[in-house]
């Protein structure tokens, strides 16, 4: 039995083979995250470094506007990339006969039509896992991707946790978007979308199902854009705003979505007010 190369697995391959199909769809799903990680780099190394080094003198001590360890790591996931990429091609890439200049034949290998862009690169290699499959070092490939790209997601982990705007309406793959973003794209298809439409959609899609207070409240305050506790749906339920429905297996009241979506919209929002305000009123 012929087993996989990456030096993590031990999953069977197919004859001739030197990377398993278990570890082509790891890759791919990490391939596949990399046009997303990128746009997160870009915003983790340029975001303003209040930890930064100290510049001058100790009174000129400012925080940086640069990342300097997002960067390094971004530096790193792009040789990573475009090493493999230039190695499968000058393995696997197409060849033409060339006449050289002293009349004999040989042959040459096409250019590669390729931006160097961490996005495209990555979409490049998702596009030929035969080739990786079927190279020697598949399987240090596989390592090296991994790694780079684990450490990519460390690196921007501080970046805002992605809001689930619901399935794509093009391919069906599942979309999560940044709070500050006003269109998302898809990992699958590529399509951009209308992050406010998709919220809108589940929204709608929402207003039929029942739940409890708390589970209502965990679920809609990102899509409804503002806050929303258990507290406040039991409390619109004993002014009469809500009307309670059947319980669930533990005997908890539930209420409709769409009931507590009209009340939370048509009630203003607390303004918090702090001590300093208190004080000066």
């Amino acid at each position: 039995m012929i087993t996989c190369t990456s030096p993590t697995c031990e999953h069977p391959t197919d004859p001739e083979a030197y990377v398993c199909g278990v570890c082509l769809g790891r890759l791919d799903g990490d391939l596949a995250d990399v046009a997303d990680l990128a746009e997160e780099l870009d915003t983790t190394i340029a975001r303003q470094a209040r930890t930064g080094m100290p510049v001058g003198s100790r009174s000129a001590e400012v925080g940086l506007p640069y990342n300097d360890g997002a960067a390094e790591v971004g530096r790193d996931l792009r040789s990573v990339l475009s090493t493999w990429v230039r190695d499968l091609w000058e393995t696997h890439g197409p060849r033409r006969v060339v006449i050289t200049a002293d009349k004999t034949r040989a042959t040459e290998l096409d250019p590669l039509d390729l931006d160097d862009t961490l996005a495209e690169m990555a979409a490049w290699l998702r596009r030929h896992p035969s080739w990786i499959e079927y190279h020697p070092a598949g399987g240090e490939l596989v390592d090296e991707i991994a790694d780079a790209v684990e450490r990519t997601r460390r690196a921007v982990d501080l970046a805002p946790a992605r809001v689930y705007c619901g399935p794509c309406p093009d391919c069906g793959a599942d979309l999560y978007a940044r709070p500050d973003r006003e269109t998302v794209r898809c990992r699958e298809c590529e399509t951009r979308h209308e992050v406010e439409a998709l919220r809108a959609e589940l929204l709608d899609a929402a207003r039929g199902h029942l739940g409890t207070a708390a589970e209502i409240a965990r679920a809609l305050p990102k899509l409804l854009g503002r806050e929303l506790s258990a507290n406040s749906l039991r409390t619109w339920a004993r002014s009469g705003k809500l009307t309670r429905r059947a319980p669930d297996a533990q005997g908890q009241p539930r209420y409709l979505v769409g009931e507590v979506i009209d009340v939370a919209l048509a009630t203003p929002t607390r303004s918090r007010v702090t001590r300093a305000e208190s004080s000066c009123a």
